[in-house]
Parts: C-alpha cells; sequence; structure tokens
C-alpha cells in the first residue's frame, strides 16, 4: 500500500516536471513576438528621435505592446469562444501566472512611463530587471537551467540601461538585449518544440 502510493507520488512528481519543461517549450513564440516587438518599438523611438522616422513613439509603442498582447491572450480567447479552458497542472499554471504577472506588472507601467515621462529612461531597466526575475525563477520552474544565465544576462543588461538612461545609446541597447534575451531564448524553445511534435 506504502510502495503503491511512493510510485504514484513519484510520477506526479515527475510529471509535473516534464509539464514545466512543457509548457516552456511551448511559449517559444510568444517570447520571440514580445522580443520582436518590443525591440521595434525601442528602435523606432531611435529612429524617431534621430529624425529617421516619421511614426510618432506613442503610436508605434501602441502597437509594439498592444499587438503582442493579443497574441499572448489568443489561446484564452480561443478557449473561451470554443467553450472551455484547458485546465493545466500545477507546473504549467505557476510558469503562467509568474509571465502574466510580470507582463501586468510592465504593461500599465511602461504606458504610463510613455505618457508622463517620455524622455525619462529608467523604464528600460526596469524592463530589464523583471526579465531577469522572470527568466531566473522560470528556469527553475521549467527545470532549463540555462534559462538562470539568461536572467543573469538581464541583470547585467539592467545595470548597463540605468547607466546610460538619460542618453540616447540606451535605445539600440534595449532593443539588442529584447532580441538577443527575449526573442533569441524564444526561437530556441520553439525550435526544440519541432522535433518533440514530430
Amino acid at each position: 500500500m506504502i510502495e503503491n502510493q511512493a510510485r504514484e507520488d513519484i510520477a506526479f512528481i515527475r510529471r509535473t516536471i516534464e509539464e514545466g519543461g512543457a509548457y516552456a517549450t511551448a511559449r517559444g513564440p510568444d517570447l520571440l513576438v514580445w522580443g520582436i516587438a518590443v525591440a521595434i518599438g525601442y528602435l523606432g523611438t531611435y529612429g524617431w528621435i534621430r529624425g529617421w522616422s516619421p511614426v510618432a513613439p506613442r503610436l508605434l509603442w501602441a502597437a509594439c505592446i498592444g499587438l503582442p498582447w493579443l497574441y499572448s491572450l489568443r489561446r484564452l480567447a480561443r478557449g473561451l469562444v470554443g467553450g472551455g479552458i484547458r485546465v493545466r497542472g500545477p507546473m504549467a499554471q505557476a510558469l503562467a501566472m509568474l509571465w502574466l504577472g510580470c507582463g501586468i506588472f510592465l504593461t500599465p507601467l511602461g504606458i504610463w512611463s510613455i505618457i508622463a515621462e517620455p524622455r525619462d529612461g529608467w523604464f528600460s531597466a526596469v524592463v530589464a530587471g523583471v526579465m531577469g526575475i522572470a527568466f531566473f525563477a522560470g528556469a527553475s520552474l521549467a527545470r532549463l537551467p540555462w534559462l538562470r544565465w539568461v536572467g543573469i544576462a538581464w541583470w547585467v543588461g539592467e545595470l548597463a540601461l540605468f547607466t546610460l538612461r538619460d542618453r540616447i545609446e540606451a535605445l539600440p541597447l534595449a532593443a539588442a538585449l529584447m532580441l538577443v534575451l527575449l526573442a533569441g531564448p524564444g526561437y530556441v524553445l520553439w525550435s526544440r518544440r519541432g522535433p518533440a511534435a514530430a
């Protein structure tokens, strides 16, 4: 009796751990889309300040934030329209809530920074710090240790962005961080999904 319970508990733990990695891998496209979109926002803002782009940053950022949110929430919308939302296991739910919480924290703060203080560069450093937390914590939940290094790289980027916060050079640096440390891991996770799905 006790031996059977122990086997069931071990099987449950194994499924939960595998579920975290599978969830992270399945969300690779979301990271890729967000990384590219936000990098476009930073580069577009840089181009507008330099006089190279006629697109106003507020309009650009509305698209660069709104469209990725629509993309990331597509499964929820499909579940609501289709009559049911898929129930996730505990590890996938923890990862989902970690990323959703980070997104909810950053979105209104980002909108406020664009409206109230568009020339102050502190927000990019905050974004980098939050991304560091999400990747570092998510690495343990997903059992993908290499993501810890991505989190640490975000924290190094946070220090660089804070140092450059009042300079225009912070914008291309922030774009590079988004491409390398958000879209890059997203692409790696997405590419790992292909063989598993086949």
